[in-house]
């Protein structure tokens, strides 16, 4: 059974890595009273000036990647909202957790294809001999990358967090065949009985305290992943501001 307890999940840590590929993008605009940023959209024919086809082709590509992981990611947080586990068995539970997993997983893997096509805006961004297409593209290209990044730590952090939950499971059904089997008290370390939430069991045994809801719990990870997605679509909006201006006047 899942114990019912308080989990520090590291997808509450919104900090963007220091020297990462892909490190969120950081805006020096004023704030905008709570305006929505630019929706990202990928780059079709660019009007009045000449598209640069390879960099809209590498932009594109990351733009796809993002855009995906954008619905990933929403998919995600309506089931972790709207699902009923408390009403599953374990099975239908475990099924249920395990395809979160892997939508997660596809999301990881599509950020880090994003940020392979980034790394090649980069590159352009260096070669570019115009300073001011250079540094259009260069905030295009590091403000996409920091979409991907925040994506890929949303997915890895979250599946971390399912995989402690897991163990924690795993471990409360440990400890409840040990009393079950066991007709003498279990006594534990301090700490481990003070995170367990207990009763009385048949012969003074202690035994876990059956779960109160799961709902509870996948509900705070969706709220969780819900507060990280804003940072994304800042970003997100960062980069359309840019967009045309980095991949036009070749």
């Amino acid at each position: 059974m899942l114990m019912f307890l308080p989990i520090v999940f590291a997808l509450a840590a919104n900090e963007p890595a220091p020297a990462a590929s892909s490190a969120p993008a950081t805006s020096t605009a004023p704030a905008t009273g709570g305006a929505r940023p630019t929706p990202l959209t990928e780059i079709g024919r660019v009007r009045a000036l000449p598209a640069c086809v390879p960099i809209v082709a590498h932009a594109n590509g990351a733009i796809t990647q993002a855009l995906d992981n954008d619905r990933t990611l929403a998919i995600i947080s309506a089931n972790l909202h709207n699902t009923d586990y408390d009403k599953l068995n374990f099975l239908q539970r475990r099924n249920a957790v395990e395809a979160l997993m892997k939508q997660a997983e596809a999301m990881r893997v599509a950020a880090s294809a994003g940020d392979a096509e980034v790394k090649k805006l980069r590159d352009y961004a260096k070669a570019s001999p115009d300073p001011k297409r250079q540094q259009e593209l260069k905030t295009f290209a590091d403000a996409l990358g920091g979409a991907l990044y925040r994506q890929k730590k949303a997915a890895v952090e979250f599946m971390r967090d399912i995989t402690i939950m897991r163990g924690r499971e795993d471990a409360a059904e440990g400890h409840a065949m040990m009393d079950a089997n066991n007709p003498h008290p279990i006594v534990r370390d301090a700490v481990a009985t003070s995170q367990i939430p207990q009763t009385s069991g048949p012969a003074g045994n202690v035994l876990p305290v059956p779960p109160t809801t799961y709902n509870k719990q996948f509900q705070y990870l969706g709220d969780t992943l819900d507060g990280l997605n804003a940072g994304i679509l800042t970003d997100e909006g960062i980069a359309a501001d840019h967009s045309i201006a980095a991949t036009a006047g070749c």
